[in-house]
């Protein structure tokens, strides 16, 4: 159920270390993020260990199927000192996507199941009012980096943030920000 939410927007802070959090809703929000809490600071994908992580968040208002969401991408960088970022486009659902909540929790179905099942709620779009906590493992296959050529894949570890922001037509019900530095090893 709720952890469809997570769908999309924890995928990219399970594989990152040294995750910062921002709860970055609106005072009226719907959906509230009280922790996230990964149980190493060196969290690297290697294929090895799976991403573990404790979360805890609300919704003060059911969810239905008609919500949408919105996710930004960014990869921060330096050039001769210079800070900068780029918005990471949406290929194959993953980086700065928008469209309908339930959409992206099918396109996600493996890793929204597996949250689902560790948090023992129903796998499902629609998202009861409540509390929901608990501790989540998931592990980041490396082979979906297979397909890409090496000279992307050696440059892909580096600073990123993502804002995702769900909606209930054009009222925000929520937003997250997860800010990170990924380490991949495949």
């Amino acid at each position: 159920m709720i952890l469809n939410l997570f769908v999309y927007c924890l995928l990219p802070a399970l594989i990152s270390c040294a995750v910062n959090w921002e709860d970055c809703g609106q005072a009226d929000r719907s959906l509230v993020f009280h922790k996230i809490n990964f149980k190493s600071d060196a969290i690297v994908i290697d294929g090895h260990k799976p991403i573990e992580a404790e979360v805890d968040f609300s919704v003060l208002d059911p969810f239905d199927y008609e919500v949408t969401m919105s996710a930004e991408l960014r990869r921060y960088f330096s050039i001769l000192g210079i800070k900068s970022s780029v918005k990471i486009p949406c290929i194959n659902d993953a980086g700065s996507c928008s469209g309908p909540f339930c959409y992206f929790v099918q396109s996600y179905s493996n890793l929204a199941r597996s949250f689902a099942d560790q948090l023992h709620v129903p796998f499902d779009c629609a998202i009861e009012k409540g509390r929901y906590k608990g501790n989540i493992t998931y592990p980041i296959p490396t082979n979906v980096f297979n397909k890409i050529p090496t000279v992307i894949s050696n440059n892909l570890s580096g600073k990123y943030e993502l804002v995702i922001r769900w909606y209930f037509g054009d009222q925000e019900a929520g937003c997250l920000a997860i800010g990170s530095a990924l380490q991949i090893n495949p």
